[in-house]
C-alpha cells in the first residue's frame, strides 16, 4: 500500500470520528464555595493584563500625535476642516502652535501603521517562540521589552521622524508574540466549552486598553504633554510584565499551587497532560505546515479576521483624527468620544462570550453555525453603521451613535473568527493564531495609509465618505468568503497522528479532543468521541 493511500485513510478515519459523536458517563468539576477562584482563572486574567498593555502602547500614538503635529504649519494645513462648527478645535490650534513636528498627513499615517510592520513579522514566529520557550517568558520579556520602548519613545521621536518610525516597528515587532502566546495558553489551560467566554475575557483586554487609552492620553497630552503620554503607558506595562513572569504558568502540570482537582479537569477535558506531551515529543510529531497554510477553514478564518481588522484599523488610528479634524472637537473631548464606542464594545463583547457558550453548551446550534452568525453581526452590521456614520455629516450625536454600534458589534469578531482558531486546531492554536495574525493584519498599516492617500488632498465629509465605503467592502467580502469555507470542526491534521495501523479509536484517544464543556465525557472504542466537533 502507497504511502499516499495509507495516509488518505488514516485521515478519512479521523474525519468519520470526527463527524461521530456521542455522550457518554459524566463527571462535573467541584464548584462549593471557596474552588470558584481557579488556577486557570489567574492565567485568564493575566491575558487580559498582557492584552490590556499591548493595545494600551499601541494606541497611544493615534490620541498623542494630535499634539505632537504642528497644526498650523502650512505643510499640515490640509490636515482639518472647516465644514462643521467649532466643538473647541481652536484649543488643538492652540497646542498645535507649539507641536514639534510638521508632518503632514502621508507621515502621520505612516507612524500609525508602521507598527505592524514589525507586528506582521513576529507574529509568524510568535507562536513557535511560545511553544520553544514557553508561554511564560515570551509574555514576560515580550511585555518589559514593550515597555522601554514606549517610555523612550519621546526622545528618539525629538531625534528623527525616521528614528520614530524604527522605534514603532520594533514594538510591533516586540508585541507580535504576545497574541499569539494568549492563544496557547488558552488552548493549554481552558477547558472547551469555557473556550469562548475565556477568549472574550482576555480579548477584552483589547477594548478595555482602548477604552482607557483614548480618553486618558487626550486629557494627559492636553494637561501635562504628549511626552508623558509614552511615559505613563509604559510604565504602567513594565511592572505588569514582572507580574506576568510570577504568575502565568506553560501548563497546568508546570503551575506549583493549583490542586489536584482542577489539573486533572482540565487535563482531561483538553486532553493536554503532562503523559500526552511526552508521547507527543516522543513521536517527534512535527509541525503540520503544509496542512496549515493548504487548510480552506483556516484560510476563511484568516479572511475574516482580515476583514474585521480593517475595519478595527480603521476607527482605532484614524478616528481621533476624524472626530478632531472634522467634527471639530479639542484634544480631550476627541480622545473621550472616540472611546466611548470602546466601551460599548467592551459590554458587547462579555454578553456574546457568554451568551455563545451557553448556546454551545445547550447544543441549541453547532459550533459552526455560532461562528458564521457571530462573523455576520462582526462584519456586516459595523459595515451599515460606518458608512451611516460618513453620510451623518456634522450632526455629531448621529455619528456618535453609529460610530459606536459599529465598533460595539465589532466584538463579534472574538466569538466567530478568533475563538475559531482555538475550534480548528486546539493542539496548534499558538502556531495558527500566529499565522493568521500575521496575515490578518496587513489591514494595520494598509488600512490607514489607504485612507492617507485618499485625504492627501484634504479632508472633506466626501473623502472620508470614500474611506468608511472601503472598510465597509472589505468586511463584507470577508462575511461572504467565511460563511462559505469556514468550518467549526478540529481539523483532521491537528489530531495526533501515527504512521503505524493504529485504530481510529486510539488516534481520537490520544489526541483527547473533547466537548468544550464542564462536563466530562468517556471514551467508547466502539463509538469514539469528539464533540469539540459539534453534533450538537
Amino acid at each position: 500500500m502507497s504511502t499516499n493511500t495509507r495516509t488518505r485513510k488514516i485521515n478519512t478515519k479521523k474525519q468519520n470520528a470526527v463527524e461521530n459523536t456521542s455522550y457518554e458517563n459524566e463527571e462535573t468539576e467541584n464548584t462549593s464555595i471557596g474552588c470558584y477562584i481557579k488556577a486557570r482563572h489567574i492565567i485568564v486574567l493575566m491575558s487580559f493584563i498582557a492584552k490590556f498593555n499591548s493595545y494600551s502602547m499601541r494606541t497611544n500614538l493615534s490620541v498623542a500625535v494630535v499634539a505632537m503635529v504642528n497644526q498650523t504649519d502650512e505643510n499640515t494645513s490640509n490636515n482639518t476642516s472647516d465644514v462643521c462648527p467649532d466643538h473647541g478645535s481652536s484649543e488643538i490650534d492652540e497646542i498645535g502652535e507649539n507641536g514639534s513636528f510638521n508632518w503632514d498627513i502621508g507621515q502621520e499615517s505612516l507612524l500609525l501603521g508602521c507598527y505592524y510592520y514589525g507586528y506582521i513579522i513576529s507574529n509568524f514566529v510568535g507562536g513557535y517562540l511560545a511553544k520553544r520557550f514557553g508561554i511564560k517568558l515570551v509574555l514576560g520579556i515580550s511585555m518589559f521589552l514593550s515597555s522601554i520602548v514606549t517610555i523612550l519613545s519621546p526622545p528618539i521621536a525629538k531625534a528623527s521622524f525616521g528614528l520614530f518610525v524604527a522605534a514603532r516597528t520594533l514594538l510591533g515587532a516586540l508585541q507580535g508574540p504576545i497574541s499569539p502566546s494568549v492563544h496557547a495558553a488558552i488552548g493549554k489551560w481552558i477547558p472547551p466549552l469555557e473556550l469562548t467566554k475565556a477568549v472574550a475575557i482576555a480579548s477584552s483586554g483589547n477594548c478595555i486598553g482602548t477604552l482607557v487609552t483614548l480618553p486618558v492620553a487626550g486629557i494627559i497630552a492636553d494637561q501635562l504633554g504628549w511626552e508623558e503620554v509614552f511615559y505613563i503607558t509604559g510604565g504602567i506595562a513594565l511592572p505588569c510584565s514582572l507580574l506576568l513572569i510570577a504568575l502565568v504558568h506553560d501548563s497546568p502540570s508546570d503551575h506549583p499551587r493549583i490542586s489536584e482537582e482542577e489539573k486533572s479537569y482540565i487535563e482531561k477535558t483538553t486532553g493536554i497532560s503532562q503523559e500526552n506531551l511526552l508521547q507527543f515529543q516522543e513521536n517527534d510529531q512535527p509541525t503540520p505546515w503544509k496542512s496549515i497554510f493548504t487548510s480552506i477553514p483556516l484560510w476563511a478564518t484568516t479572511v475574516g479576521v482580515f476583514a474585521c481588522n480593517w475595519a478595527t484599523h480603521t476607527y482605532l488610528s484614524l478616528l481621533p483624527t476624524y472626530m478632531s479634524s472634522i467634527l471639530r472637537f479639542n484634544l480631550a473631548a476627541s480622545g473621550t468620544l472616540s472611546a466611548l464606542p470602546y466601551l460599548l464594545q467592551f459590554l458587547t463583547l462579555l454578553v456574546a462570550g457568554y451568551f455563545c457558550d451557553i448556546i454551545r453548551q445547550r447544543r441549541i446550534a453547532k459550533t459552526v453555525t455560532v461562528r458564521k452568525v457571530n462573523s455576520f453581526l462582526s462584519l456586516v452590521i459595523p459595515s451599515i453603521f460606518i458608512v451611516l456614520a460618513g453620510y451623518s455629516g456634522c450632526n455629531v450625536a448621529a455619528a456618535v451613535s453609529f460610530f459606536s454600534i459599529s465598533v460595539a458589534f465589532l466584538a463579534f469578531n472574538v466569538t466567530s473568527h478568533e475563538a475559531n482558531i482555538i475550534d480548528l486546531a486546539p493542539r496548534y492554536s499558538g502556531i495558527t493564531c500566529g499565522v493568521i495574525n500575521a496575515i490578518a493584519n496587513f489591514p494595520g498599516f494598509l488600512a490607514p495609509q489607504m485612507a492617507g492617500l485618499i485625504l492627501l488632498n484634504g479632508q472633506t465629509i466626501q473623502q472620508w465618505q470614500y474611506v468608511f465605503w472601503m472598510s465597509a467592502v472589505v468586511a463584507t467580502v470577508g462575511f461572504i468568503f467565511f460563511a462559505i469555507f469556514g468550518s467549526g470542526q478540529v481539523q483532521p491534521w491537528a489530531l495526533l497522528s501515527d504512521c503505524n495501523d493504529t485504530s481510529i479509536s486510539d488516534i481520537v484517544s490520544s489526541s483527547k479532543v473533547y466537548e468544550r464543556s464542564e462536563n466530562i465525557p468517556t471514551f467508547n472504542k466502539k463509538e469514539p468521541t469528539d464533540v469539540l466537533n459539534d453534533k450538537l
